[in-house]
Protein backbone atom coordinates (compact mmCIF):
# COMPACT_ATOMS: atom_id res chain seq x y z
CA UNK A 1 0.00 0.00 0.00
CA UNK A 2 1.08 3.44 -0.51
CA UNK A 3 1.79 6.00 2.20
CA UNK A 4 -1.39 7.96 1.73
CA UNK A 5 -3.57 4.94 2.10
CA UNK A 6 -1.72 3.91 5.30
CA UNK A 7 -2.14 7.41 6.73
CA UNK A 8 -5.84 7.47 5.97
CA UNK A 9 -6.36 3.98 7.48
CA UNK A 10 -4.40 4.87 10.64
CA UNK A 11 -6.32 8.09 11.00
CA UNK A 12 -9.54 6.20 10.58
CA UNK A 13 -8.57 3.79 13.45
CA UNK A 14 -7.74 6.54 15.87
CA UNK A 15 -10.54 8.75 14.73
CA UNK A 16 -8.51 11.77 13.78
CA UNK A 17 -6.78 12.94 10.54
CA UNK A 18 -3.85 14.72 12.14
CA UNK A 19 -2.63 13.96 15.58
CA UNK A 20 -0.37 16.37 17.39
CA UNK A 21 1.36 14.06 19.76
CA UNK A 22 4.92 13.68 21.00
CA UNK A 23 5.95 11.46 18.11
CA UNK A 24 4.78 14.05 15.54
CA UNK A 25 6.57 16.86 17.40
CA UNK A 26 9.81 14.81 17.48
CA UNK A 27 9.50 14.11 13.76
CA UNK A 28 8.91 17.79 13.02
CA UNK A 29 11.89 18.77 15.21
CA UNK A 30 14.08 16.21 13.43
CA UNK A 31 12.99 17.49 10.04
CA UNK A 32 13.68 21.09 11.08
CA UNK A 33 17.07 20.07 12.52
CA UNK A 34 17.95 18.25 9.27
CA UNK A 35 16.83 21.27 7.22
CA UNK A 36 18.99 23.59 9.35
CA UNK A 37 22.02 21.32 9.03
CA UNK A 38 21.40 20.98 5.29
CA UNK A 39 21.03 24.76 4.97
CA UNK A 40 24.23 25.34 6.96
CA UNK A 41 26.21 22.79 4.94
CA UNK A 42 24.84 24.07 1.65
CA UNK A 43 25.50 27.66 2.64
CA UNK A 44 29.09 26.76 3.62
CA UNK A 45 29.59 24.86 0.37
CA UNK A 46 27.54 26.99 -2.03
CA UNK A 47 27.60 30.49 -0.48
CA UNK A 48 30.94 31.58 -1.90
CA UNK A 49 30.40 30.16 -5.43
CA UNK A 50 26.88 31.62 -5.55
CA UNK A 51 28.20 34.96 -4.25
CA UNK A 52 30.97 34.89 -6.87
CA UNK A 53 28.47 33.98 -9.57
CA UNK A 54 26.10 36.78 -8.50
CA UNK A 55 29.02 39.22 -8.24
CA UNK A 56 30.26 38.31 -11.73
CA UNK A 57 26.74 38.60 -13.08
CA UNK A 58 26.28 41.98 -11.41
CA UNK A 59 29.64 43.15 -12.82
CA UNK A 60 28.68 41.86 -16.27
CA UNK A 61 25.33 43.66 -16.10
CA UNK A 62 27.04 46.83 -14.83
CA UNK A 63 29.55 46.56 -17.70
CA UNK A 64 26.75 46.11 -20.20
CA UNK A 65 24.91 49.07 -18.69
CA UNK A 66 28.04 51.24 -18.84
CA UNK A 67 28.67 50.14 -22.45
CA UNK A 68 25.03 50.84 -23.26
CA UNK A 69 25.37 54.27 -21.66
CA UNK A 70 28.57 54.94 -23.62
CA UNK A 71 26.84 53.80 -26.79
CA UNK A 72 23.90 56.07 -25.99
CA UNK A 73 26.32 58.97 -25.43
CA UNK A 74 28.10 58.21 -28.70
CA UNK A 75 24.74 57.93 -30.46
CA UNK A 76 23.63 61.25 -28.98
CA UNK A 77 26.91 62.83 -30.07
CA UNK A 78 26.55 61.38 -33.58
CA UNK A 79 22.97 62.56 -33.66
CA UNK A 80 24.02 66.09 -32.74
CA UNK A 81 26.77 65.96 -35.38
CA UNK A 82 24.28 64.76 -38.00
CA UNK A 83 21.82 67.45 -36.99
CA UNK A 84 24.57 70.06 -37.28
CA UNK A 85 25.52 68.61 -40.67
CA UNK A 86 21.90 68.74 -41.75
CA UNK A 87 21.69 72.38 -40.67
CA UNK A 88 24.89 73.12 -42.61
CA UNK A 89 23.53 71.28 -45.63
CA UNK A 90 20.25 73.18 -45.36
CA UNK A 91 22.04 76.52 -45.18
CA UNK A 92 24.29 75.50 -48.07
CA UNK A 93 21.22 74.43 -50.07
CA UNK A 94 19.58 77.79 -49.43
CA UNK A 95 22.77 79.58 -50.43
CA UNK A 96 23.02 77.56 -53.65
CA UNK A 97 19.38 78.28 -54.43
CA UNK A 98 19.90 81.99 -53.84
CA UNK A 99 22.99 81.97 -56.07
CA UNK A 100 21.06 80.14 -58.77
CA UNK A 101 18.20 82.65 -58.50
CA UNK A 102 20.63 85.55 -58.84
CA UNK A 103 22.33 83.91 -61.82
CA UNK A 104 18.95 83.25 -63.45
CA UNK A 105 17.94 86.88 -62.89
CA UNK A 106 21.21 88.07 -64.46
CA UNK A 107 20.76 85.73 -67.41
CA UNK A 108 17.19 86.89 -67.92
CA UNK A 109 18.38 90.52 -67.87
CA UNK A 110 21.09 89.70 -70.41
CA UNK A 111 18.60 87.83 -72.60
CA UNK A 112 16.22 90.81 -72.45
CA UNK A 113 19.02 93.23 -73.33
CA UNK A 114 20.13 91.00 -76.23
CA UNK A 115 16.53 90.64 -77.38
CA UNK A 116 16.05 94.42 -77.30
CA UNK A 117 19.28 94.95 -79.23
CA UNK A 118 18.23 92.36 -81.79
CA UNK A 119 14.75 93.88 -82.04
CA UNK A 120 16.30 97.34 -82.59
CA UNK A 121 18.62 95.90 -85.22
CA UNK A 122 15.70 94.18 -86.92
CA UNK A 123 13.73 97.45 -86.84
CA UNK A 124 16.68 99.30 -88.40
CA UNK A 125 17.08 96.63 -91.08
CA UNK A 126 13.34 96.65 -91.72
CA UNK A 127 13.41 100.44 -91.99
CA UNK A 128 16.31 100.29 -94.45
CA UNK A 129 14.57 97.53 -96.39
CA UNK A 130 11.35 99.54 -96.46
CA UNK A 131 13.22 102.63 -97.71
CA UNK A 132 15.00 100.54 -100.34
CA UNK A 133 11.73 98.95 -101.36
CA UNK A 134 10.07 102.40 -101.55
CA UNK A 135 12.93 103.65 -103.74
CA UNK A 136 12.67 100.55 -105.91
CA UNK A 137 8.89 100.96 -106.22
CA UNK A 138 9.33 104.68 -106.99
CA UNK A 139 11.88 103.79 -109.65
CA UNK A 140 9.58 101.14 -111.14
CA UNK A 141 6.68 103.56 -111.00
CA UNK A 142 8.80 106.27 -112.70
CA UNK A 143 9.87 103.81 -115.39
CA UNK A 144 6.29 102.66 -115.79
CA UNK A 145 5.05 106.27 -116.02
CA UNK A 146 7.75 107.01 -118.59
CA UNK A 147 6.73 103.92 -120.57
CA UNK A 148 3.07 104.90 -120.39
CA UNK A 149 3.94 108.48 -121.32
CA UNK A 150 6.09 107.22 -124.18
CA UNK A 151 3.29 104.99 -125.40
CA UNK A 152 0.82 107.84 -125.10
CA UNK A 153 3.23 110.22 -126.83
CA UNK A 154 3.84 107.68 -129.57
CA UNK A 155 0.15 107.26 -130.13
CA UNK A 156 -0.35 111.04 -130.08
CA UNK A 157 2.58 111.65 -132.37
CA UNK A 158 1.58 108.86 -134.74
CA UNK A 159 -1.81 110.50 -135.19
CA UNK A 160 -0.46 114.05 -135.58
CA UNK A 161 2.89 113.61 -137.34
CA UNK A 162 3.35 112.06 -140.69
CA UNK A 163 6.06 109.63 -141.62
CA UNK A 164 8.50 112.14 -143.02
CA UNK A 165 8.38 114.43 -139.99
CA UNK A 166 8.77 111.47 -137.74
CA UNK A 167 11.93 110.32 -139.52
CA UNK A 168 13.38 113.84 -139.42
CA UNK A 169 12.71 114.17 -135.64
CA UNK A 170 14.25 110.74 -135.11
CA UNK A 171 17.40 111.76 -136.94
CA UNK A 172 17.71 115.00 -134.97
CA UNK A 173 17.26 113.24 -131.66
CA UNK A 174 19.81 110.64 -132.67
CA UNK A 175 22.36 113.36 -133.51
CA UNK A 176 21.74 115.08 -130.18
CA UNK A 177 22.23 111.83 -128.32
CA UNK A 178 25.46 111.10 -130.18
CA UNK A 179 26.81 114.52 -129.38
CA UNK A 180 25.83 114.27 -125.70
CA UNK A 181 27.17 110.73 -125.31
CA UNK A 182 30.44 111.15 -127.23
CA UNK A 183 31.81 114.61 -126.63
CA UNK A 184 34.91 115.46 -128.72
Amino acid sequence: MDAMTVFILSAAETGRAFGLDLQTAIQIAMILFNVCILAAVLSKILYKPVQDFLKKRAEKIAGQLSRAEEDMNKAAELKSQYEASLKDIESERLEILETARRAAAEQSKEVLIDARKEADLLRERASVDIKNEQEHVKEQLRVHIIDVAAIMAEKLVSYTIDKETQDRLFEETLKELEEAAWPN
